[in-house]
């Protein structure tokens, strides 16, 4: 198996033209939406408009619900009930053991350049998609290049 290369990219920040456009310009083929529930605030980063965005500059898009974060989860984590690290630690025991189907489809997908990883938060280190990308590396045997993606945010501001 040769190296590869994954990325991972969080919308937190952005609006959807620029987000879209700026993932155009990294050359993104694929995004993997790893949200549970793929649904926003954010104006246009919902499924739908957010999968139709992506097509309208050739940028394929595959939800991967199983992958997400459980919504109790999150909620006892901004409640502060749970850490962020307890949360991902329990992600990595529950979660990915159960999905080991959507994680062998995601290592066929990086076989083709410009396959990324999406969730909200724009900092990997900080969003399950760090535990995503770590078992892809272990299932890889470290031959997995990972790249955080920094879309610049607008220059207008988002929220």
């Amino acid at each position: 198996m040769k190296n590869l290369k994954i990325y991972t990219v969080g919308y937190e920040g952005q609006n959807i033209d620029d987000f879209v456009a700026g993932l155009k310009k990294k050359r993104v083929k694929m995004i993997a939406d790893l949200r549970k529930n793929p649904l926003s605030r954010k104006p246009g980063f919902s499924k739908r408009r957010l999968a139709a965005a992506l097509e309208s500059v050739g940028i394929d898009y595959r939800h991967y619900p199983g992958l997400g974060v459980p919504s109790e989860w999150r909620q006892r984590a901004r409640a502060g009930k749970m850490t962020r690290p307890e949360m991902f630690r329990r992600y990595e025991k529950q979660i990915l053991p159960k999905h080991q189907e959507e994680l062998a489809e995601i290592m066929s997908g990086i076989a083709r350049p410009g396959y990324a990883l999406l969730c909200y938060e724009a900092d990997a280190s900080d969003c399950h998609r760090r535990s995503v990308t770590e078992a892809i590396q272990r299932r890889a045997r470290g031959r997995v290049e990972v790249v955080d993606l920094r879309i610049p945010p607008p220059k207008t501001g988002a929220r």
